[in-house]
């Protein structure tokens, strides 16, 4: 009899240890889910930057490769504009302008009015090519304020992964 008034309260006490112990499991168990799915989440925003760093970096490369192009046709028309300022002769000028003056022989006419039109061509700096000066650096400055806008979004994508961090 003595041993069962002992194994009573014994038995008692680990049941209502068991159920004490119950809750505290289950709220141990919610923290663990929901730091599961705090931390799902934050591998899934890793990757969606991960994504966009990527998407960002591909653009920036692709635009650097625009204005090169752009640079390089600028520099072409530069270049061919300065060949056509070197080209300019006042020697020559004085010397078509005095053809013009003194009739010639009827087979020199036609060889003057093509020396005519390459010197008014010269003289003129090619319309064309001044056009397309104009357009190009139109054009490479669009082509720049795009690249600089995406380094501006690579910046600030970097910022965010820098605070996050250091949380």
């Amino acid at each position: 009899m003595m041993k069962a008034v002992l194994i009573v309260p014994v038995v008692l006490g680990v049941s209502l240890l068991g159920q004490a112990n119950t809750p505290a499991r289950q709220a141990s168990m919610d923290d663990l889910i929901s730091e599961v799915r705090a931390l799902r989440a934050e591998i899934q925003l890793m990757a969606d930057t991960s994504i966009r760093a990527q998407l960002l970096v591909a653009r920036l490369q692709v635009q650097e490769e625009r204005i090169a192009g752009i640079a390089r046709q600028l520099a072409e028309t530069e270049e061919q504009i300065r060949a056509l300022d070197g080209a300019r002769n006042p020697f020559l000028t004085h010397m078509m302008k005095s053809l013009e003056q003194e009739p010639a022989e009827p087979g020199a006419a036609e060889m003057f009015a093509g020396m005519k039109a390459q010197l008014d061509k010269i003289e003129n700096g090619d319309p064309v090519l001044k056009q397309r000066r104009a357009d190009l650096s139109r054009v490479l400055s669009e082509e720049q304020a795009r690249w600089a806008a995406f380094n501006t979004q690579l910046e600030e994508l970097e910022r965010l992964t820098a605070a996050g961090k250091r949380r």
